[in-house]
């Protein structure tokens, strides 16, 4: 079977040292310019994305690194680099800890899902329930 080359792909990066394929998160590498550190062999390479192609790299930097790629894997499949401090931890729209609004059952019980606050339910612009740090009851 003939061995890929990820070498033109735009997200995904073959370290020219190790050949392990990492990959650039979209969201994190849309646009940038930096320095990046290999998932196999800690090397650190600059690189240069625009709109989520590569213009620059991978050239050999020093330094400290800017960015870990998402997620990284060698070429036949059988080694996954995702430990800490190797692949960069997933990138959320809020804490995963953070609550979101209140939430409602349906007739059987079942959360469907969060809705609205009313005005008597807030305090500025911040929910009343996160700022007393209390569960959320309708004021109204």
């Amino acid at each position: 079977m003939a061995e890929v080359s990820y070498k033109q792909c735009s997200l995904l990066l073959e370290c020219p040292k190790c050949s392990v394929v990492n990959y650039m998160d979209p969201f994190s590498f849309w646009n940038f310019k930096g320095k990046m550190k290999c998932a196999g062999c800690d090397s650190i390479f600059a690189v240069a994305y625009s709109n989520g192609q590569r213009v620059m790299g991978p050239d050999p930097a020093q330094g400290p690194h800017d960015k870990l790629p998402g997620w990284a894997q060698t070429k036949d499949y059988k080694t996954e680099y995702s430990m800490p401090g190797k692949v960069s931890p997933p990138s959320y729209a809020r804490a995963p800890d953070q609550k979101h609004g209140p939430t409602y059952k349906n007739v059987r019980g079942n959360l469907i899902s969060a809705g609205k606050l009313a005005a008597a339910d807030l305090a500025g612009s911040r929910p009343r329930f996160i700022i007393e740090g209390k569960p959320y009851k309708s004021a109204s």
